[in-house]
């Protein structure tokens, strides 16, 4: 298993910083999220930055952008990194693509496939110079002249999308080189809901799991005394809260018997009440969506409590070492799982 490391609320001089300091501690992969700057600044930034990490996307708003604009970013960071990025899209919701991207909304599923569709369209135009034709029912892209193709490479560019339901997760499966979970799950619904929908995504293409990679940031409360890992299980309290008021996630609640939950903190946040709602998150809800535990007990309590279901793991809110050492004995420890999978 490859642990690597997230970028959450970083700036593009921030992200390279800690991509640096990621690549000496002995991380596998660092990933860009995008909250507030964009992903493939940060991602640009990084390639240039580093020799060895992997680099990600997790995730560029893919509806906030166009496939043409998202091609021409992957396609040069690609090219920057040697072939160690790979383009992560997320959908997000309807309220931020319409009202913050001010960019059209429809059905996420379709509207995702047609995406990603394009976006292979263009690459393939790119390398190989074939003419440029794709008309999908979203995105149309017939237009290609050489002033506009940007220099070639022969860097394979890996889409993975975010997942929750579903659809996603099954799409992920039938067209996608891997997919990006969200941190608030639980094994019980990945055996449920998201391993089923994945494996149905990968027969109908006739793929083999094998070929596709599985990535989770994962709710880690990390600490070397109980009153930090407490400090972090309450950050992560919060957290939860605020994604569990949304209905995207009941399922993940359903799956632990707590699918009512969802409904209260909805309305608690439509009331505004959002110090309240991390009140509503017990500890034994938390102990089902968050591992805690001391820095060199993680690998171990992760392997015991997912096995072998996802390939690259990293922590929600970062790991709190400044030995690299130490951390590098972590990253280890991780990879040694692959060893013991059935544990």
């Amino acid at each position: 298993m490859k642990l690597d490391f997230s970028l959450i609320g970083h700036t593009s001089k921030k992200a390279l910083e800690e991509a640096q300091r990621a690549e000496f501690h002995g991380f596998d992969g660092v990933w860009a999220t995008e909250s507030v700057t964009d992903a493939f600044l940060q991602s640009m930034a990084i390639a240039l930055s580093t020799e060895r990490v992997d680099i990600g996307t997790a995730i560029a708003v893919a509806f906030a952008r166009n496939p043409m604009s998202t091609a021409y970013c992957a396609w040069d960071i690609a090219s920057a990194s040697n072939g160690r990025f790979t383009l992560g899209l997320g959908s997000q919701i309807q309220a931020h693509i319409t009202k913050r991207f001010s960019m059209p909304w429809s059905s996420p599923g379709n509207r995702m496939e047609d995406y990603i569709k394009a976006l292979r369209a263009i690459f393939h135009a790119w390398r190989t110079g074939d003419r440029l034709r794709y008309e999908g029912e979203h995105y149309r892209h017939t237009l290609m002249t050489p002033v506009f193709t940007p220099p070639h490479h022969d860097h394979a560019i890996p889409i993975a999308i975010a997942a929750v339901g579903e659809t996603m997760t099954a799409l992920a499966g039938r067209l996608c080189d891997g997919v990006i979970l969200h941190g608030m799950t639980n094994p019980a619904y990945l055996d449920q809901v998201t391993i089923p929908a994945l494996e149905r995504g990968l027969a109908e293409a006739r793929r083999k799991r094998t070929d596709f990679e599985v990535s989770l940031p994962l709710f880690l409360a990390i600490g070397d005394d109980d009153e930090t890992i407490e400090q972090q299980r309450d950050t992560s309290r919060k957290q939860l809260a605020f994604y569990a008021s949304t209905p995207a996630y009941r399922g993940v609640l359903e799956a632990i018997g707590k699918g009512e939950l969802q409904d209260k903190l909805h309305t608690m946040s439509k009331e505004g009440k959002w110090d309240e709602m991390a009140t509503q998150i017990s500890d034994d809800i938390l102990d089902q969506l968050v591992v805690s535990g001391k820095p060199e007990e993680m690998p171990g309590l992760v392997g015991q409590r997912f096995g072998s279901r996802f390939d690259r793991v990293s922590s929600y809110f970062g790991w709190p070492i400044d030995d690299p050492d130490r951390m590098r004995g972590i990253v280890q420890a991780f990879h040694d799982l692959d060893e013991t999978k059935g544990a």
